[in-house]
């Protein structure tokens, strides 16, 4: 590989090097949040039914809570007595075993 040293190429390329602008520390300025917009901004082109659901998600969740807190406090406080459970669907075969002896 051989390399051309032509001094009117190397010429041209140092007089562009020395009207290139300068490096300027404000043009880094802002750049990780520039570029993050723009990501941003493909990404919720790409998959708007995603990202609402994401951003729904506490909505669902303190729906659930205050479900949960409603069901809780909404429950019945009466028990019932475990004979009268037992119970509950016997009266028949009760009257049957009456009425036939057994």
């Amino acid at each position: 590989m051989e390399t051309d040293l032509n001094p009117d190429k190397l010429d041209s390329l140092m007089a562009a090097a020395r009207s290139a602008e300068l490096y300027d520390s404000q043009r880094e300025y802002g750049f990780e949040t520039r570029v993050m917009a723009k990501i941003r901004a493909k990404r919720e082109a790409q998959m708007p039914f995603p990202l609402w659901a994401w951003r729904l998600i506490p909505v669902f969740v303190s729906i659930v809570i205050f479900l949960g807190i409603w069901t809780y406090a909404s429950e019945s406080t009466y028990t019932a007595d475990l004979s009268a459970v037992t119970n509950i669907g016997n009266e028949e075969v009760i009257l049957t075993a009456f009425l036939t002896g057994e």
